[in-house]
């Protein structure tokens, strides 16, 4: 086994290693440890026992989600309606220096295990995209990411170059409704893509939808080799507020979940789902086996953290110019660890997510 690194945190004794194994990536300390596969995406975390469950790590995130193109042609030049970022054909692309600085900041105990792009549509909006998987894939961190329709060549290089990549579905954007989803997944699948997922975001505008993409994915040979299909809240939050879009209720909700277990087809949501997923799985016989797959949200310096196109960090990239958080941590000129991951802004909002079993301490969800 080769030993990456050991360190000593500066506080005191606080001692931990990274090592590689095969396509293992292991890390241990005193009360976190966790394995991660770096082929198939397998993850486990525990404390100082295997029944311990760690609270957050006190070493960086586990995943980064890196903003790197505010760039979006939308589909057919029509942009998403819930879209909460509002990004439009003219944006900026974050420069392949910065990336590296800002991966250097925050895999600083090399406890990264992978990163989330933010990407435009057509995947290829940011020209660095391919070194930046590349310097991702030497520090053994995997590279995933979003697109809603690519070309062949493009998802070719998806297929060289990521671990898992999900299509956004745009059934009332698109011409082609669910058809240009289905199409774009096969495209992937085709490529030699092993996890390929479908994004869907829940409104009460686009459930009746719904059903039908769980039917399709039993009936439809385009989603034979789908990995799962992937429910994201409704963010009352940029275009989706502007066109009043409507998040889901209680029993909606509840039903849409219990239909797709009960079709026993892969599901998967956003931590932000957390909450209503608990609650929609009250009284099932295997609810504590699915509670042990899911988790609450992550952000505020527990696992996770977003970066925007210039560098700056938030709890999470729906955090982004809310209240209080105007304004984010510059990575390219403050010490990391000291001045965000252990800051008083994410202290206070990481003891608030523990309290509450991760329920958004922001947003209404």
């Amino acid at each position: 086994m080769a030993l990456l690194r050991q360190d000593i945190e500066k506080t005191g004794t606080y001692s931990f290693s990274t090592q590689i194994k095969d396509d293992w990536k292991y890390f241990n300390a005193p009360d976190y440890n966790y394995r991660f596969n770096l082929k198939n995406g397998y993850f486990v975390r525990w404390g100082k026992t295997f029944d311990d469950d760690p609270p957050y790590s006190r070493l960086g995130p586990e995943i980064a989600d890196i903003e790197i193109s505010t760039i979006c042609k939308g589909l057919s030049g029509i942009h998403c309606p819930y879209c909460y970022k509002v990004n439009t054909d003219t944006g900026k692309n974050m420069s392949f220096d910065v990336f590296k600085k800002v991966i250097k900041k925050i895999n600083t105990n090399n406890q990264l295990t992978q990163v989330a792009f933010g990407l435009g549509a057509a995947g290829e909006e940011n020209p660095a995209l391919w070194d930046m998987c590349a310097t991702l894939r030497e520090q053994n961190i995997i590279p995933n990411g979003t697109v809603a329709n690519v070309t062949e060549e493009t998802a070719q290089k998806i297929a060289a170059h990521f671990g898992a990549c999900a299509v956004s579905n745009h059934f009332f954007t698109a011409p082609k409704g669910n058809n240009l989803c289905y199409d774009n997944v096969k495209r992937l699948i085709d490529c030699g893509m092993k996890q390929v997922n479908i994004h869907y975001i829940l409104a009460r505008e686009s459930l009746e939808n719904a059903f039908q993409v769980l039917h399709d994915i039993k009936t439809d040979s385009r989603l034979k080799g789908l990995n799962a299909l992937v429910f994201l809240s409704l963010k009352a939050k940029g275009r989706a507020l502007n066109n009043n879009m409507h998040q889901l209720k209680t029993d909606e909700f509840t039903n849409l979940i219990r239909t797709a277990l009960s079709m026993n087809i892969s599901i998967g949501f956003d931590s932000c789902t957390f909450p209503k997923f608990s609650g929609a799985i009250e009284g099932l016989p295997n609810r504590k086996k699915l509670l042990m797959m899911a988790e609450g949200c992550e952000s505020f310096g527990r696992f996770s953290l977003y970066v925007n196109v210039d560098g700056q960090c938030f709890p999470c990239s729906f955090c982004e110019h809310e209240t209080g958080w105007e304004k984010g941590f510059d990575l390219l000129t403050t010490d990391f660890m000291s001045d965000v991951w252990n800051s008083r802004e994410f202290e206070n909002g990481r003891k608030a997510l523990i309290k509450t079993g991760g329920v958004c301490p922001v947003f209404d969800i």
